[in-house]
């Protein structure tokens, strides 16, 4: 009887362990389960012009299903070296997915080097094409050699399933923030704005969206003691300083971008009254 009871409390300890194993659901997996309910949704919010609904819907599914996922491992094609899978990147990968027709804000691609330029040695940053090599080859000296290049063509690509997945559920450009075992830490769609902001304008917008990524991957490392101590994270503490919100209800990046947009204003202002006083003329 003391034998029975002996073996009932091993097989209930090692299989509470067990049970406590995480179970790795694949990107493609969970995304398939409810990338039809999330349409329909999606579909009825732009029916509406319900921005903030289709935001909601977005925001929900990430945090609700695809955070904690596991992407699946693809090859993807490289300009110079031979065709990579995902599982060979060994550090966490910062990823956007892109295609060269997509016209990026005038900011956006000085930003991501800036990042990627400080954060390289911690982070893999990876631009990843829907594309042909002929169209990379364009785009590729617009980006740090910090920046690993890669692409996709649908035509010769044998991962199929993946690439319907990334590409046409979810739609692009998107990033994906993936910590070193390739689990997902969160989905962000690309910053947009208006084709006439300035240069710096379009900088701080794209720095400071990217940025969030950057911090919760460092986060993560910092998490499992795998960040290096020779990290430069004064970048991220200068954005978190930028985000405190001031007296007057607006953070010191927003003051900023509002002091470039008024500087903005009154350029084009003066050049409208130097083009009316030439016709005068």
């Amino acid at each position: 009887m003391r034998k029975l009871l002996v073996l009932g409390i091993l097989f209930t300890f090692f299989g509470s362990t067990f049970a406590q194993e995480e179970v790795r659901i694949p990107f493609s997996t969970a995304i398939s389960a409810h990338i039809v309910k999330y349409n329909l949704k999606m579909d009825e919010a732009y029916r509406r012009s319900d921005l903030e609904r289709a935001k909601f819907l977005f925001d929900s599914l990430v945090s609700n299903h695809l955070n904690g996922t596991y992407m699946d491992n693809f090859t993807v094609n490289t300009l110079k070296e031979d065709p990579i899978t995902f599982e060979e990147y060994e550090k966490p990968l910062f990823l956007i997915t892109y295609a060269a027709w997509c016209v990026p804000g005038i900011g956006e691609i000085p930003a991501l080097n800036d990042l990627a330029d400080r954060f390289h040695d911690q982070i893999d940053f990876l631009v990843l094409f829907w594309d042909t090599k002929e169209n990379l080859k364009d785009k590729s000296d617009e980006y740090s050699k910090n920046i690993k290049l890669v692409y996709v063509d649908e035509k010769t690509n044998q991962d199929s399933y993946i690439v319907n997945k990334l590409k046409h559920a979810l739609g692009f450009p998107m990033m994906y923030f993936l910590d070193d075992e390739k689990k997902v830490l969160n989905i962000q769609k690309i910053e947009t704005h208006h084709s006439s902001e300035t240069l710096s304008n379009s900088y701080n917008i794209h720095f400071n969206s990217l940025s969030k990524g950057v911090s919760l991957i460092i986060a993560d490392l910092d998490r499992k003691g795998l960040l290096a101590e020779d990290t430069d994270t004064e970048a991220l503490k200068e954005k978190e300083a930028d985000d405190e919100v001031g007296e007057d209800g607006r953070t010191a990046e927003e003051r900023r971008i509002d002091e470039e947009y008024e500087k903005y204003k009154r350029e084009k202002d003066s050049l409208k009254k130097a083009k009316k006083n030439n016709r005068r003329f």
